[in-house]
């Protein structure tokens, strides 16, 4: 509760629990089957204020992840004495310190040796120097300057004053500390314990050393084998009149196989839901577990798909191939194939169901406001970025709160799931900024938007009567977002920086914290490979 009391700014209420019920059950703590606090976890959560060094009485903490908030001052001894700490993670803040990785390590120290990078700093009243056989936890890497005017530690420790019976030897010189300068012992003068301490070390830096190697070369392998994924879509051979389309090149969808997607989804089995141009969307899961979410044209074969229809379905993969935001559920693969006929494109998965869903259904979960708040900044920059895309900008084609999908920490995944339509006049920009208007006056006012009668309405919005509190002033001037979107008064470059100033969430806030489609990407094109 100290820790909460210097919390300046919590945009999305993250801390809201903390006092009540038991604290095992607060937002990101996680307790030992006998209560005590092991891990703090509130990383990406723009918490803004300074540490509280109380926190260093949680003495069984283990792991203490602060990662991208906005946290300033500096960091307590207290935290980092912790005697159980193994995970110490605050990059991305604003501490004075240069605090680079948080990864705590268990590493061996020679007696009295200055451990230079990679080491905790000296601490004003640093404590006894360790013996040899101690180990020394240090943070890796993780270097702070000594503070100025310090003195430099001892470089040796080992040596004893003479005894009483060497003093009483004639002639016997004297044995004094080596000077301060001397260079280390050699391996071959120090103990055989020694020898073993400082082979344990060894140990540590290559296995930290290999491990890293082995995840860079996941990573480069993984970017290579992305980088080859030019995919080639055969043209597509109607009956003797309909003529032929030109090559399209996607690049970097893989092509998929209708039997991997059948055993993805239990031959087609688990139907989630359809679309306006009647697709069928279905829920799969991969062999590593990775949730996928696929569309699948309605049409039963390939005299009743047209020249416009496959046009329509090309274009598709290559516009949405091309959006690659974050807030945006992104097409990871395609199937099509003529015999059996099957058109398919393949989706991350965002499992808390649509943002219709929240505010409209009685049994799905409630949303507070922060978090519609950051919802609403999710789609306002993912529109934004579509619209600005180079060289041809891209609009949504049906834009509402069914359309929007909730990630995990309900962030916003935008999806565009219309297959085909009748026309294929482009959609009008505008468009998309008068439906983020409705989505905007449906997030304050929970009830199903009704455009044409607030256009004529000219009292104050009425808020969801579901919220527990809101911030009244902001509510007055989103709705005044929302009126100037219905009377298409901005673009959506204009209406993301007022909301920005309004609610003051950024577009990384506005992200979420981790995306599946990382992991289903990797798995699709391994497979393919």
């Amino acid at each position: 509760m100290k820790f909460k009391e210097r919390i300046e700014t919590d945009p999305f209420g993250a801390l809201m629990n903390w006092g009540e019920l038991s604290h095992c059950s607060w937002s990101g703590v996680v307790c030992s089957h006998d209560g005590r606090v092991v891990i703090l976890n509130l990383r990406d959560l723009s918490l803004q204020g300074t540490i509280a060094p109380e926190l260093g009485n949680l003495t069984h903490l283990k792991s203490l992840i602060l990662r991208n908030n906005s946290f300033s001052g500096i960091v307590p001894e207290e935290v980092t004495e912790l005697q159980e700490l193994e995970i110490l993670d605050l990059c991305n803040n604003n501490f004075v310190q240069p605090f680079i990785f948080g990864r705590r390590l268990l590493q061996i120290s020679p007696p009295g040796l200055n451990p230079g990078f990679g080491a905790a700093p000296p601490l004003p009243s640093p404590p006894p120097s360790p013996t040899e056989d101690e180990e020394v936890p240090v943070d890796f890497p993780f270097f702070l300057p000594p503070p100025t005017g310090s003195q430099p530690p001892p470089q040796n420790k080992r040596a004893n004053p003479p005894t009483e019976s060497q003093a009483n030897i004639p002639n016997l010189p004297p044995v004094f500390p080596p000077p301060a300068e001397s260079p280390p012992p050699q391996v071959s003068d120090v103990p055989h314990a020694g020898n073993n301490k400082r082979y344990h070390k060894i140990y540590i830096i290559i296995g930290v050393l290999v491990g890293v190697s082995g995840v860079m070369a996941a990573l480069v392998i993984f970017f290579l084998l992305w980088n080859q994924k030019v995919k080639m879509i055969k043209p597509w051979g109607a009956t003797g009149s309909s003529g032929q389309l030109r090559e399209a090149v996607i690049t970097g969808i893989p092509k998929l196989k209708l039997s991997e997607l059948e055993a993805a989804c239990e031959d087609f089995s688990n139907i989630i839901g359809s679309t306006s141009s009647d697709a069928t969307i279905y829920k799969g899961t991969l062999s590593t577990g990775s949730e996928i979410a696929v569309l699948a044209v309605a049409s039963g074969s390939l005299q009743d798909w047209s020249v416009d229809h496959e046009t329509q379905f090309q274009e598709k993969i290559q516009r949405l191939s091309q959006v690659n935001h974050k807030n945006f559920l992104n097409v990871i693969g395609y199937c099509h194939e003529d015999e059996p006929f099957n058109r398919m494109l393949v989706f991350e998965y965002a499992p808390y169901g649509s943002l219709f869903e929240h505010l409209h259904d009685q049994d799905a979960e409630h949303l507070e406001w922060p978090m519609r708040l950051r919802i609403v900044m999710g789609i306002a920059y993912c529109i934004e970025h579509m619209h600005n895309l180079n060289p041809k900008p891209i609009s949504h084609t049906n834009l509402s709160s069914s359309s929007i999908y909730l990630a995990t920490d309900y962030a916003a995944k935008v999806s565009d799931f219309t297959f085909v339509s009748s026309t294929t006049t482009p959609v009008d920009p505008m468009t998309n900024v008068v439906s983020f208007g409705t989505i905007l006056q449906e997030v304050i006012t929970g009830k199903i938007p009704d455009p044409d009668s607030l256009l004529h309405d000219e009292t104050k919005p009425v808020a969801d009567p579901t919220l527990e509190s809101f911030q009244e002033e902001v509510m007055e001037k989103l709705w005044e977002v929302v009126r100037e979107c219905l009377n298409q008064k901005l673009e959506m470059k204009e209406v993301v920086v007022k909301l920005r100033e309004i609610t003051g969430i950024t577009a990384e806030a506005a992200l979420p914290s981790r995306s599946p489609a990382w992991w289903a990407e990797l798995e699709i094109i391994s497979t393919e490979v």
